[in-house]
């Protein structure tokens, strides 16, 4: 038997209350007629988690490496958000969360440098496209970590340059030297390695 409950929220004078029906994870609301009014099986939580996890899995997975590892870090990333929602000042929400996520980022790798670890050693590389990938995946992580975060919101992650420096704290103008700084310094890596 499906759950009900009575919903005075948002009344207007002289209007009866809808019944919402409860089916397990779709709420149905019914007016005085019995006909459905409105079905929406999904929360404004689960709406703004869908609107933009995968741009959140794609920068952690561009900073960790390791898609599993960032598969935590977004969970921690929306957990960290969800509870901190109140103090969202409004603006880009994305850039909020790329904040929350670079900020989970540095803290599980402070956590993690505590841990000890087994080198693993790179697999032979057969495929051109794959050897390529990872010819610029190493020439990224040589650039110092700001830096490298700095390119990735711009030139990954698609941000425009005021919702990243929003993200890192700075200045747009900031971080546009930053970010000139960070592809000079990728050429240089990349030419070296490629050599």
């Amino acid at each position: 038997m499906p759950e009900t409950r009575d919903d005075f929220a948002g009344l207007h004078r002289n209007q009866r209350p809808l019944r919402l029906v409860s089916l397990g994870n779709t709420s149905i609301s019914t007016g005085d007629n019995g006909r459905v009014a409105t079905v929406d099986p999904i929360t404004p939580i689960e709406r703004f988690y869908r609107e933009h996890a995968n741009a959140v899995y794609a920068f952690l997975v561009s900073l960790c490496r390791d898609p599993i590892w960032a598969e935590d870090l977004m969970q921690d990333t929306f957990v960290k958000a969800t509870r901190s929602i109140g103090g969202y000042r409004g603006g880009n929400a994305r850039s909020w969360l790329f904040t929350i996520a670079r900020s989970v980022f540095i803290d599980d790798t402070r956590r993690r440098r505590a841990l000890p670890t087994d080198e693993i050693e790179e697999p032979a590389v057969a495929d051109a496209d794959l050897a390529e990938t990872m010819e610029i995946e190493r020439a990224l992580w040589k650039l110092p970590s700001r830096q490298r975060t700095a390119l990735l919101l711009i030139d990954r992650a698609g941000l425009s340059y005021t919702e990243a420096a929003d993200t890192l704290g700075c200045s747009p103008g900031a971080l546009k030297v930053l970010v000139h700084r960070a592809r000079i310094s990728f050429r240089a890596h990349y030419t070296e390695a490629n050599q």
